[in-house]
């Protein structure tokens, strides 16, 4: 009896096991592509990319907010306290909207002994109140204080800083609120 279709067998079995393996590679790796295509908003670390911290800061060609749109983007605490010879507040666009606020990204900066930036994730209504906001990214080098971070198309919010062995983790709530979360990245 011929056994060498068995041996065949076994084998096309065996490189079919690795094929589904490789495949699911392939996803894996494409699915992780995928998700830095779902980020709204990212900041990395200086790598020469698009989202470095450095090139969104200094290089982005983007105006400073006059002193009569302040008032649609700070919290009456920050307006009261906001000094134009000393800091600059960019507003680098709306990132999301839904029925209820909009999300936009601003950047504070401060006019310090060497950079001193700071990323703003902020909910802001439909009548111009601030929901809530956090500090999506900070570049502090008087302090030698600095975090990156993202937020992705789920509103999840991660920020890593240089101090922490952690990330920060927050999502946006549907009311606009942005609130500590169980969900925890692998």
């Amino acid at each position: 009896m011929d056994t060498s279709f068995i041996k065949d067998g076994a084998a096309m079995a065996h490189i079919m096991k690795y094929h589904k393996l490789l495949w699911i590679v392939f996803a894996l790796f494409f699915s992780a592509c995928d998700k830095q295509a779902e980020k709204l908003f990212w900041i990395s670390k200086n790598t020469n990319q698009r989202s470095d911290f450095l090139l969104l800061t200094e290089s982005a060609n983007v105006a400073p907010l006059r002193i009569d749109s302040l008032k649609l983007f700070l919290k009456t605490d920050e307006l009261k306290h906001f000094d134009s010879a000393s800091a600059t507040f960019k507003n680098l666009g709306q990132i999301y909207r839904s029925d209820k606020f909009r999300v936009f990204v601003l950047l504070h900066s401060i006019d310090t002994h060497g950079r001193d930036y700071h990323f703003i994730i902020r909910t802001i209504d439909y009548d111009w109140n601030v929901i809530d906001d956090f500090e999506l990214g900070r570049w502090n080098e008087a302090e030698h204080n600095y975090c990156y971070g993202s937020i992705d198309s789920d509103l999840i919010i991660e920020r890593k800083c240089d101090t922490k062995d952690t990330p920060d983790i927050r999502q946006i709530t549907g009311e606009g609120k942005i609130i500590m979360t169980s969900f925890h990245k692998p």
